[in-house]
């Protein structure tokens, strides 16, 4: 599900526990730091000759390992846009699904990830004003600084799927992320399905 209103679910399910917040710019940084060195570690460790590998159907709908490598750094880029042209379409969010076949190493990827990092950490200490504004996406109208939440834990649901994925060829993730890194981020337990 994309796009829900967390508090508004938790009401109408009678869901208690500990309430979900939206990360200010600052922890929204601190966390994409962090999150995008774990996932950089990860790609790299995807042999180039594996990146057009195919992933089985059920598990990220039979995607390349370079789409999903691909996909964990494009995401902010797509926030970022929409805080200038105040729309957040699925198209724009299916961008990377073109975009990736551009980028044929995993060096290529991470060199990516460089740029979009260095983007969003100007965006975030420069114009985090722009978190507050309020875009009109497909599901419904957002603010930027939700997009960038939704954004942060796909990326983290991905960076699982990558570890998952790198096992499956053989590879033992190094250095993976702990569940102590992913904290405070909204990410699903089950990463398929």
């Amino acid at each position: 599900m994309v796009g829900f209103d967390i508090p508004a679910l938790r009401e109408a399910l009678g869901i208690g526990g500990d309430a979900y917040r939206d990360l200010s710019a600052r922890e929204l940084l601190e966390k994409y730091r962090l999150f995008f060195a774990g996932a950089k570690r990860a790609v790299l460790q995807i042999p180039d000759d594996k990146l057009d590998w195919v992933t089985p159907e059920k598990e990220r709908r039979g995607q390349t390992l370079r789409l999903l490598a691909f996909h964990l750094f494009d995401r902010p880029d797509v926030c970022m846009d929409a805080a200038r042209s105040g729309k957040y379409t699925y198209e724009m969010c299916h961008e990377y699904e073109r975009l990736a076949d551009n980028y044929r190493t995993t060096r290529d990827i991470v060199d990516y990830a460089d740029v979009i990092m260095k983007r969003l950490e100007d965006f975030l200490s420069n114009e985090a004003d722009l978190t507050g504004k309020v875009v009109e996406t497909y599901f419904g109208p957002k603010t930027v600084r939700q997009l960038l939440n939704m954004a942060l834990a796909g990326t983290g649901l991905r960076i699982k799927q990558t570890y998952y994925f790198l096992k499956v060829i053989g590879i033992e993730p190094p250095d993976p992320m702990d569940e102590k890194e992913f904290a405070g981020v909204l990410i699903p337990k089950k990463i398929f399905g």
